[in-house]
C-alpha cells in the first residue's frame, strides 16, 4: 500500500553454563577508572586464602557441600591458584556422595572437559542423577542455587528432562524471589530473547538494572561469577547503558588471576577491535591462555583466527582452523560443532572429491550439525533442518525439518523464521496456515532485535519482500486478508450467485496458487465480479490496480471512484488513499476539508497512515480548526502501531516537550524504531542523540552507523556530518561501525567469520 508520505548467572554452580552462553563483548582500551576495585580485591586476598584453607579442612572430613564449594574455588582461583584437575576431583567426591549440586557440577565438567577429558555419556549420567537429587533440595524455596541448577537442566533438556524453557523460567523466578541475583539475570536473558516467554525487552531491561548493583556488590567481595556477569552486562547495553571501560574493570582482574572464561572474553574483544585498537597478537595471547585450560570458546576462536590469516602465521590456514574447531567441538562447544559442519559444507564444493568421499563428508556434516542442534545452537538447528528438508546426506523428512526449523526460529534464527513462513504459506509438510506464515514473518522483521545478529542482514531484505508479497497478495492490499484466506474447499470455481466475499476469496486463491493453479488474469476477473457486487475489499484492490496500471489500464478517474465506493463502506485503507488524493488534488480538485473527513474515517478504522495524516491536519489546521491535543493523540496512536513518520514526530515532541512531557530516553527509542524502518530524518535524529549522549550513551561509532544509513537514504545534512565525523574515529572504530552497519546495510558488506 502506498505510504503516507505527505508530511514531515549463575551462582558459581551454574557459571560454566552461563559463560558458555555469554557472547564476547567489546572492551574499551582506556585506563580503568582508578584502582578502587583492584585495591578491594587485594585487601580481601588474605581472607579468601583463610576461607579456602578452612573449607579444604572441612572437605577432607567428607562434607559433600563443602567439597563442591572447594571445587568452585579451585576453578575460579579464589584464595588459591587455579587448579582445574583439583576442581574436578572435588566435584567428583561431592557428586559420588549424592550431593545434587555436586552432581550437576560434575555433569558440567564432563560436558565441557573442565579438569578432565570431555565425556558426553558421563555428563548425561551425572545430569540424570542431579535431576533426581535437586528437587528435594529446592523444597520451600530455601536453596536458590539448587533451584537455578534445576532450571538450567530444564532449559537445556539435560538429565533425561524434556527441554522446557517455560518451566525453566518459572524456576528462575522462584530462585530470584529467594534472593538469587544470578537467577534474575537468567530471567532477564529469557525475556530479552523471548525464550520460554513472550519477548519483553522493557521487562528484561528492568531486571538487568535490578541485578547489576547486586552483582557488583558481590564482585567487590571477590565473587568471580558476579564479576564476570557484571562485566558482560556493562558491555551489552541491555540495561540501557553500554560502558566498555566498566566492563573491562570487572573482567580483567579475574582474567589475570587465571579465570579461563574471562581470558577468552578479553581475547575476543581484542580480536574484534570494537572499543579497543584491534590487536591480533594480544587477542591470541589471551586466547592461548584460556585454551591452555581447555576453554572451548578460545580454542574455537583460535581456529577462526587461523582460518582468516590473523593468527600471526601469515596466510589463512583452513586446515589448522578446522583442526581447532574439531578440538573445541569434541569438548562440547556447539558453536564449534556447527563450525565443523559449515567447513565440511564448504569442502563439498571441492570438485576433486569422489562421490564416495562426498557421501562421507555429508554424513559427517550431518552428525556435527545434529550435535550442535541437540546442544541448542540455533545455526546448527537451522542447518540440520535444511539437510532434512533437502534430503542432503540423509533421507528427506519434512516433519523433522519443520521440527528443527521451529527450534531454530524460537532461538531467533532469522533464516529459520523466513523458511517457516514459506513452509506454512505453501502447506509443505504442514497444513497450510497463512496466519502462522505471517506470524513468523512478523517476528523476523521486528525492529527491536539485537544489533549483533549476524544472520539478519541477508534475510531481512528477503523478509521484507516476502511480507510485501503476503500483505499484498499480489495486489490484494487490504491488511488482514492474508490471515483470512484459508484453503479452498474444492478445486472448482464458486457459483456466480455466491457471496461476494467468496468470489474475492477465490480470486485470492488464484493469485497465490492456494490449492489451485495460479492464474493472475483469471484472478482479476473474479475481483471485478466481487467489486461489481459491492465488496469493499475488491473495490479497493481494483482501485490500486487502476492507479498503478497493473493488470489493467491506468485510469486515475476510475481509481478515485473505486476508492470512494470502498471508503464510503467503511474501508479504512481506501479512506486514507482517498484523503491523500483529495489533499494533493489527484484525480479530483484539492479539498482539504473532505481529505480530513476521510482521514478521520481511516484513523477511526485503525489505519496507522490515516492516523498520522489526520494528526498532521489537526496540528497544522488544514481542512478545519487546529487541535493540538487531538493531534498528539493521533500521533501517539500511529506511533504505537509503528508508523515511522509518527514515530519520528513523537521523537521530536518528546525531545522538545511540545505537547507532551520531555523524555529523552523515550524520544531516542521512538527515533530508533523509525530509523530501523528506513526513515531518513529519524536516522539523522537518532545519530544526533548518539553524538550528544541524550537518551542513550554517547557513542560516536553508533552515530556514524546511523549517519551512514541516513546519507544512503538521501539525507544531505547527514552526508555532510558523516564527512566531518569520519576523521574523528580511529580506523578500528570506522571498521567496527561499518561491520555493525552491515547487519542492515548490504551496501557496506564486510566479510564475517565463523565465531559467535
Amino acid at each position: 500500500m502506498r505510504a503516507a508520505f505527505l508530511f514531515r548467572v549463575v551462582s558459581q554452580i551454574g557459571l560454566a553454563l552461563f559463560l558458555f552462553n555469554s557472547h564476547a563483548q567489546q572492551a574499551d582500551n582506556k585506563p580503568t577508572r582508578g584502582d578502587g576495585l583492584a585495591a578491594k580485591l587485594k585487601a580481601i586476598e588474605p581472607k579468601l586464602k583463610t576461607t579456602f584453607a578452612e573449607l579444604t579442612e572441612k572437605a577432607e572430613g567428607g562434607d559433600p557441600a563443602v567439597q563442591q564449594r572447594v571445587s568452585q574455588l579451585l576453578e575460579y582461583g579464589q584464595g588459591v591458584a587455579v587448579d582445574l584437575e583439583g576442581s574436578f576431583g572435588g566435584a567428583k567426591k561431592s557428586a559420588q556422595a549424592g550431593f545434587g549440586l555436586g552432581q550437576f557440577r560434575l555433569g558440567l565438567m564432563y560436558r565441557y572437559g573442565t579438569g578432565t577429558e570431555p565425556d558426553e555419556k558421563k555428563s548425561n549420567e551425572w545430569f540424570a542423577k542431579a535431576a533426581k537429587s535437586l528437587p528435594a533440595m529446592v523444597k520451600d524455596d530455601k536453596n536458590p542455587a539448587a533451584m537455578r541448577a534445576l532450571g538450567l537442566l530444564h532449559y537445556r533438556g539435560w538429565g533425561g528432562l524434556e527441554m522446557d524453557k517455560t518451566a525453566a523460567l518459572k524456576i528462575f523466578e522462584h530462585a530470584a524471589k529467594a534472593g538469587d541475583p544470578f537467577s534474575i539475570s537468567e530471567m532477564a536473558d529469557q525475556y530479552w530473547d523471548g525464550l520460554g516467554a513472550r519477548r519483553d525487552r522493557d521487562r528484561a531491561r528492568k531486571l538487568y538494572r535490578e541485578v547489576l548493583p547486586k552483582l557488583m556488590t558481590l564482585g567487590e567481595d571477590g565473587n568471580v561469577a558476579a564479576m564476570f556477569l557484571a562485566g558482560n552486562i556493562w558491555a551489552s547495553q541491555r540495561h540501557g547503558r553500554r560502558d566498555y571501560v566498566e566492563a573491562l574493570r570487572w573482567q580483567r582482574p579475574i582474567a589475570e588471576q587465571g579465570f579461563a572464561e574471562a581470558q577468552f572474553i578479553l581475547g575476543a574483544r581484542y580480536s574484534k577491535g570494537h572499543g579497543v585498537e584491534l590487536n591480533d597478537p594480544l587477542a591470541m595471547e589471551w586466547y592461548r591462555k584460556a585454551a591452555a585450560q581447555g576453554n572451548s570458546g578460545a580454542i574455537n576462536n583460535i581456529g577462526w583466527m587461523l582460518g582468516y590469516g590473523r593468527a600471526g602465521d601469515g596466510a589463512p590456514n583452513p586446515e589448522k582452523a578446522i583442526e581447532h574447531y574439531r578440538r573445541a567441538a569434541e569438548r562440547g562447544n556447539p558453536v564449534s560443532q556447527n563450525n565443523v559442519g559449515l567447513r565440511l559444507k564448504l569442502r563439498l564444493k571441492n570438485e576433486g572429491d569422489t562421490e564416495e568421499e562426498k557421501a562421507a563428508i555429508l554424513k559427517e556434516r550431518f552428525q556435527w550439525h545434529r550435535r550442535a542442534a541437540e546442544n541448542d545452537n540455533a545455526r546448527g538447528q537451522f542447518e540440520l533442518a535444511g539437510m532434512y528438508d533437502a534430503g542432503e546426506g540423509i533421507e528427506s523428512n519434512l516433519a523433522l525439518a519443520v521440527k528443527w526449523y521451529k527450534r531454530a526460529a524460537e532461538n531467533d534464527n532469522s533464516g529459520a523464521q523466513l523458511e517457516l513462513s514459506k513452509i506454512y504459506n505453501e502447506g509443505r509438510g504442514v497444513p497450510h496456515d497463512n496466519r502462522v506464515s505471517l506470524q513468523w514473518l512478523a517476528r523476523l522483521t521486528e525492529f527491536n532485535r539485537d544489533e549483533d545478529n549476524q544472520s539478519f542482514a541477508n534475510d531481512h531484505q528477503a523478509a521484507k519482500e516476502a511480507l510485501e508479497r503476503h500483505s499484498t497478495i499480489a495486489g490484494f492490499l487490504h491488511e488482514g486478508w492474508p490471515a483470512r484466506l484459508g484453503k479452498p474447499e474444492g478445486a472448482g470455481a464458486p457459483p456466480e450467485d455466491a457471496p461476494p466475499a467468496t468470489l474475492f476469496q477465490h480470486a485470492a486463491h488464484l493469485t497465490f496458487g492456494f490449492g489451485i493453479e495460479q492464474n493472475q488474469k483469471e484472478a482479476l476477473r473474479w475481483v471485478q465480479r466481487a467489486a461489481d457486487r459491492g465488496l469493499a475489499d475488491a473495490q479497493y484492490v481494483l482501485a490500486i490496480r487502476h492507479e498503478q496500471g497493473r493488470g489493467m489500464a491506468l485510469n486515475d478517474k476510475k481509481s478515485f471512484e473505486l476508492y470512494q465506493q470502498a471508503a464510503d463502506q467503511g474501508h479504512a485503507a481506501a479512506a486514507n488513499q482517498l484523503g491523500v488524493k483529495l489533499l494533493l488534488g489527484e484525480s479530483a480538485a484539492r479539498d482539504a476539508v473532505m481529505a480530513r473527513k476521510y482521514f478521520t474515517r481511516a484513523a477511526e478504522g485503525g489505519h496507522a497512515d490515516g492516523m498520522f495524516n489526520l494528526a498532521v491536519q489537526l496540528a497544522t489546521g488544514k481542512g478545519g480548526p487546529a487541535d493540538e491535543a487531538s493531534a498528539v493523540k493521533w500521533y501517539q496512536r500511529a506511533a504505537q502501531l509503528g508508523q515511522p513518520q509518527a514515530l519520528n514526530e513523537m521523537g521530536v515532541r518528546l525531545l522538545t516537550g511540545q505537547g507532551v512531557p520531555k523524555n529523552t530516553e523515550t524520544a531516542a527509542r521512538s527515533f530508533r524504531l523509525a530509523a530501523w524502518q528506513g526513515h531518513a530524518d529519524a536516522q539523522f535524529n537518532f545519530a544526533g542523540l548518539c553524538r550528544a549522549g541524550q537518551g542513550v550513551d554517547a557513542d560516536e561509532v553508533e552515530a556514524f552507523v546511523w549517519l551512514c544509513q541516513a546519507a544512503l537514504s538521501g539525507h544531505e545534512v547527514a552526508a555532510g556530518q558523516l564527512s566531518a565525523l569520519s576523521p574523528q574515529l580511529t580506523p578500528a572504530q570506522r571498521q567496527g561501525a561499518i561491520g555493525k552497519a552491515n547487519t542492515w546495510l548490504p551496501q557496506l558488506h564486510v566479510q564475517r567469520g565463523d565465531n559467535q
